[in-house]
């Protein structure tokens, strides 16, 4: 551990306590497993205990000092006597950081993020200071606990201290490894690609490509429902339970959605699954237990036989229903067979099943239902996976792309609704109050089907860029159109636009606000200078030396054509290119525009000593602009390019 490095992040962080907690457990006492909800550190007073973060494995005695990141499992087994320790949970961030400080986070690791133990060389001094930050942090006084997280900066100074003569080596957790042992304890809970990356403090796009990296192959939500089918396996064949009941067990609230799932996944239904299965069990002397066709009476029951009773699988508890006798399942089917036949012959007429439908019974918009001269009900959307029919004024709409919200709102309708990322502020502040009171539904890469579905939304609006292999359950659940937003150019958003406001009975105004954006976009061609070349940038999330070059093909690249701009790097294909700084200066455009998000600091400030830089054309003449990433990238709707109208003229004049 290249420990001056770390005290020099130490320096650097921003330090919020979450809790100090003190804990004496006696050898009888029930004890529990527990995720930090952030990073902390354990400091044992007295006792002898084994402790085990994750799967590493810690034989404590007094004194002894472990640390945990965010996420990690702690559980204490095999305590002598009695065991009294502090448990301190902390957050420690890097808000803005510069340049220096991403390095140094490259270079050596988050030690925040680490997991290591030790036996401190002056015990005593960490144990009183660990007395007064309980006492301290147990008063409501908000200067007591001002003085709680003094005292902890004197507790990480004197480890800090007390680390420079002790050799330890700190392990970084594998964050995919910590997952899975997540998803298998928690697979019937909710579970999303975000709220695992929350968990284990980090990034749902670097988790994601940790976890295609690894053994495994697959994303974590594809692994999630891997392992989901996998328990409803072994539950269709091992046990008597309903396709509800299993669903149930096994994170799915709606069976009939556990049922196409599995189909997709399995090749078969889960009652068609559970009769193979079954049969392969039973074998040629069909001895199975549950078959009706066994050669030897079983003798053997599973379950209490009783009409109805709990069983319990991997600690879930659900109901286990015995199979209906056979005659009393015969005479059933006979008594409604006879009741429908009675119904039948009552009119003297086919049933209406059987009879042909009718080609005028269609409701549209210019259909044949119009010449019969009941009011159109529905009408027909082209949208980019064909043609779907939409009511004529949906009311509980759900939006799956940011832009189609902001067109949404702009339309004055509210969804039910929204893929917000699980991050409600990222949406615009212009738009959030328009929409207040939507229901999230996830993230717009990953939404949630079972959510969606609660909602029983009467128009889905999704994003074919992210949305095509998910199409056919979107549809399933409601009235679905799918149009380009996240890889959109400005024709294609124009044309979507229109085609949206029609599925949302908003023709009018969707019309006024095309008119009024083309207006606008008028007035803006004639203050943009048309000589300058232009060129959009992001810093590469990785590399500090590496910038994400947005190409003509993308949506803001393509609004500034259309109101005139040179723009410096033309692509039909691509709506992306990575590019280093010598390939930007190959382009060297006049005006360059970057996107900065949240977290990102300034990349003018950093880049102000790289020579490469300061030759570029856009750099001599101060004409690199910095500009929101959000504004400038991830809103991609009209009425948002209408927010960055008067920026852009600023820009480009």
């Amino acid at each position: 551990m290249e420990l001056y490095k770390q005290i020099a992040l130490w320096n650097r962080a921003a330090v919020t306590i979450i809790d100090i907690r003190h804990y004496v457990q006696k050898i009888d006492d029930e004890r529990h497993a527990y995720r930090l909800p952030s990073s902390g550190f354990l400091f044992a007073a007295r006792g002898k205990a084994v402790i085990k973060l994750d799967d590493t494995e810690y034989r404590i005695q007094s004194f002894h000092v472990l640390h945990g990141p965010k996420g990690i499992k702690l559980s204490i087994h095999s305590i002598e006597d009695v065991l009294e320790y502090y448990l301190i949970l902390y957050k420690a961030e890097y808000p803005q950081p510069p340049r220096s400080t991403v390095r140094l986070l490259q270079e050596c690791g988050n030690m925040h993020q680490q997991q290591y133990g030790f036996f401190p060389s002056d015990p005593i001094k960490l144990r009183n200071t660990a007395e007064l930050m309980v006492r301290n942090w147990q008063q409501p006084s908000e200067l007591e606990r001002f003085r709680a997280k003094s005292l902890f900066i004197e507790f990480v100074y004197v480890l800090l201290q007390q680390l420079q003569h002790t050799g330890i080596k700190p392990i970084r957790p594998d964050p995919v490894t910590q997952a899975i042992m997540y998803i298998h304890e928690n697979y019937a809970d909710p579970i999303t690609t975000e709220s695992l990356a929350e968990l284990l403090d980090c990034t749902p796009r670097h988790l994601s490509r940790l976890f295609r990296k690894s053994e495994i192959g697959l994303s974590p939500l594809d692994y999630v429902i891997q392992y989901r089918m996998n328990k409803a396996k072994e539950l269709l064949i091992h046990t008597a339970a309903s396709v509800q009941e299993i669903a149930d067990n096994v994170g799915y609230q709606d069976g009939f959605y556990f049922g196409r799932m599995f189909k997709k996944y399995m090749g078969l239904s889960p009652i068609r699954y559970r009769e193979k299965e079954r049969m392969k069990l039973e074998g040629p002397n069909m001895t199975f237990d549950m078959s009706q066709y066994s050669i030897v009476a079983g003798s053997l029951h599973r379950y209490i036989d009783s009409d109805n009773h709990i069983q319990s699988n991997n600690g879930r508890n659900f109901k286990m229903y015995k199979t209906m006798h056979k005659t009393t399942a015969v005479m059933l089917m006979l008594g409604l067979t006879l009741l429908m036949g009675a119904c039948s012959g009552a009119t003297g007429t086919p049933s209406s099943s059987n009879s042909p439908v009718p080609s005028n019974a269609i409701s549209e918009s210019g259909s044949p239902a119009a010449e019969t001269g009941q009011p159109a009900t529905t009408r027909t959307i082209t949208h980019d996976l064909g043609q779907t029919e939409v009511t004529l004024n949906p009311q509980r709409v759900v939006v799956l792309e940011q832009g189609f919200t902001q067109l949404a709102a702009a339309l004055q309708v509210k969804p039910v609704g929204v893929a917000d990322d699980n991050k409600p502020d990222r949406l615009p502040q212009d738009t959030l109050p328009l929409i207040e009171g939507y229901t999230s539904v996830g993230t717009r890469s990953e939404p949630n089907l079972e959510v969606i579905r609660t909602l029983k939304p009467d128009l889905i609006i999704a994003d074919s860029s992210r949305h095509t292999a998910i199409y056919k359950e979107l549809a399933a659940i409601a009235p679905t159109i799918v149009f380009k937003n996240d890889t959109a150019s400005y024709e294609e958003t124009l044309a979507a636009t229109s085609a949206i406001g029609e599925a949302l009975g908003k023709e009018k105004e969707t019309d006024a606000l095309i008119k009024d954006h083309m207006e606008k976009i008028s007035t803006l061609k004639q203050k943009i200078n048309s000589e300058q070349k232009v060129l959009i940038i992001a810093p590469q999330e990785e590399d500090g030396n590496l910038f994400q070059v947005r190409t003509s093909s993308s949506f803001h690249p393509s609004f500034l054509v259309a109101a005139g701009a040179n723009y410096a790097l033309v692509d039909e294909k691509e709506t992306n290119q990575k590019m280093t700084t010598e390939q930007l200066l190959n382009l060297d455009p006049d005006v360059l525009i970057i996107l900065i998000n949240e977290e990102t600091s300034s990349v003018i400030e950093a880049q102000k000593d790289n020579p490469l830089w300061q030759q570029l054309k856009a750099a001599q003449n101060s004409s690199v602009h910095e500009v929101s990433l959000s504004a400038w990238s991830r809103q991609r709707s009209i009425p948002a390019v209408g927010n960055i109208m008067e920026e852009a003229a600023e820009i480009l004049q």
